[in-house]
Parts: C-alpha cells; structure tokens; sequence
C-alpha cells in the first residue's frame, strides 16, 4: 500500500524546489495534493506533470502573507478534496541581509511569509484535521533556526519562530492526534539557492558555495529529493509516534 493512500496534503511554496518535488513524491504516494503558489506557471506544470503521472493535484494563486488568503487557501482544498489530512507550511524566502542593510519593509515581508503564514496555516487547517480524527503538519524552518546565521538576522529570527510554533503545535494538540513536526534543510540545491548566497552585493557565490560544501560532513549540497524523501516520512503513518521533532535534513552542516 501507498505511504500516503487516501489523505489530502496541502503544501504552500510547491511550485518549485522542495515544496515541488514533495507535491510530485506525495502524489506518487496515493496523496491528492493541493498547491499554493504565487508562481501561476510553474504551479500548473506541477499538476500537469503530477497528473500525466497518473496522480491528482490542483493549483492555486494564493499569497500566504494574508491571512485571509490562507483560510481561502484551506477552505478550496476542502471544496476540491472535501477534507484535509496534511498540512504543510513550506513557502519562504531567503530574507533580506544583513541588519543595517534591511528595510521594515523587508522586515514585515519575511516575517509574513515564513512566521504569520505558518501561524494561519496551521490555525485553519487545526480544525479541518480534528473533523477527520487527526493529522500531520509540517513546518519547514532551517538550521538557520538552530544556529545563527551570519548574513541575515531577519531570516533567523523567522526560521527559530517556526521551530518553536512546531513545539507549541504539538504540545496543544497532540491530544487531537495531531502532529507537529519541523524540518531543517541545509545548503539545498533549489531555484532560491543563489539568493541565499548573494545576500549581500560584495559575495561571491562560487566562494561560498564551495565553503559550504567543504563544511558539509557528507561532502556535497542537499538536493530537492533529499527533503522530499524526509518530509514524507514526517507525514506519514510511519512517523505516526513522532510529534514535536525538529529534523536537521543538511548532511551533517549543523554540526560543524
């Protein structure tokens, strides 16, 4: 049997990178998955592909920073899928830089998009999963949010946030059968891996992409499929006993 027979996951951020080859290994799995994404092309081609796969996805435009957005984001899975089993706030950016260099305007963004979204994400989708007797969430922070990042105060301060929103998820409602759980890639080989190092204009790329692979204990960038393959087992009825954890998916890097 399927890993994920018969549930309905809903991923944010699923067009490209991860949050996409999770929507594709999910689908793979027995999951109808449901896509929110602001990039409208890249969103359809996922379901495009996830259906020529013989899976069942649909795409939706939705802007997690708006929490009005994100209960419609729930109720159109509802309306599509009639329930919800899995919840997965996945969308997020690589913050803006350095402290002296960030403007409140990117400060109010990145909180929105990684914490606020998170926080409505799980508030609508907590009460979907008690109707169907209980669930999974998943919440993707970083091991920015284990350890400081050295080029963007802002982006640490989201990533420990969703840490903590996991540990507060599963202590609350874990007697609804619901679990929290967080994971924490590393340096990722994703669309967004470039921003992460360029934050500021005097970096330089190659330098810091190799210095990250030279910390790496397993010698090399995580990959899209590296987090799929943890994010299905965090969701699935094989981690049924696993609530609260903070899983570190980087090679080893938040060990150096």
């Amino acid at each position: 049997m399927k890993k994920l027979e018969g549930k309905v996951g809903l991923i944010t951020g699923a067009a490209s990178g991860m949050g996409r080859a999770s929507a594709k290994l999910w689908a793979a799995e027995g999951a109808k998955v449901a896509i929110a994404d602001i990039q409208d092309e890249m969103g359809e081609a996922v379901v495009e592909e996830i259906k020529s796969q013989g899976g069942d996805a649909f795409y939706m435009h939705i802007d997690v920073t708006r929490a009005d957005e994100v209960e419609n984001m729930v109720k159109k899975t509802l309306e599509k899928y009639g329930k919800l089993n899995i919840f997965w706030h996945n969308a997020g950016n690589a913050g803006p830089g350095l402290i002296e260099r960030t403007t409140e305007e990117e400060y109010d963004f990145t909180l929105a998009l990684h914490v606020k979204a998170g926080f409505f994400g799980a508030k609508y989708a907590l009460e979907e999963m008690k109707k169907v007797g209980g669930g999974a969430m998943l919440f993707t922070s970083s091991i920015a949010g284990l350890k400081v990042s050295r080029s963007s105060a802002v982006y640490s301060i989201c990533k420990s946030s969703l840490v903590m929103l996991t540990k507060c998820l599963a202590l609350h409602y874990g007697k609804y059968n619901i679990r929290a759980n967080c994971i924490c890639p590393g340096a990722t080989q994703t669309p967004l891996l470039p921003s992460f190092m360029n934050r500021s204009p005097e970096d330089d790329i190659k330098a810091i992409k190799a210095n990250y692979i030279a910390k790496i204990p397993l010698g090399r960038l995580g990959t899209s499929e590296d987090i799929a393959l943890a994010s299905l087992w965090l969701v699935s009825d094989d981690a049924s006993y696993v609530n609260g954890a903070i899983l570190s998916v980087d090679g080893g890097l938040a060990c150096a």
